[in-house]
C-alpha cells in the first residue's frame, strides 16, 4: 500500500470511529433524557427526539452541555469525512 492510500484510509477510519462514538453518546443522551422508553420503535417519536437534539435548549438548559458534546462529535466526524474526500482527490494516485 502506498503512503497516500494509508493517509486516506486513516482519516476515513477516524471519521468512522468518531461517528460510532457520536451514535453511542446519542443513545446514552436519549436514555438519560427520556428514561420512560421513548427509544422504542416509533419513528415519529424518534424523529422528534432527533429534532430536539439538533435544536438549542431542546432538552432544557441543564442538558445543554451534554447536547453540545454530542453535536460536536457529529461535526468532527463530518469534518473528517470531508477532509478524507479532499485527500482522495488531492493526494497522488501512484500505485505502491
Amino acid at each position: 500500500m502506498s503512503g497516500p492510500y494509508l493517509i486516506f484510509i486513516t482519516f476515513m477510519a477516524l471519521a468512522l470511529l468518531l461517528l460510532v462514538a457520536a451514535w453511542a453518546r446519542t443513545l446514552v443522551f436519549f436514555r438519560h433524557q427520556s428514561p420512560e422508553g421513548a427509544l422504542g420503535f416509533d419513528l415519529v417519536e424518534g424523529g422528534k427526539l432527533w429534532l430536539r437534539l439538533l435544536r438549542r435548549n431542546g432538552f432544557g438548559p441543564e442538558a445543554e452541555p451534554l447536547r453540545r458534546r454530542v453535536i460536536r462529535l457529529y461535526g468532527l466526524a463530518i469534518a473528517f469525512f470531508a477532509f478524507a474526500v479532499v485527500l482522495f482527490y488531492v493526494l497522488p494516485a501512484v500505485p505502491g
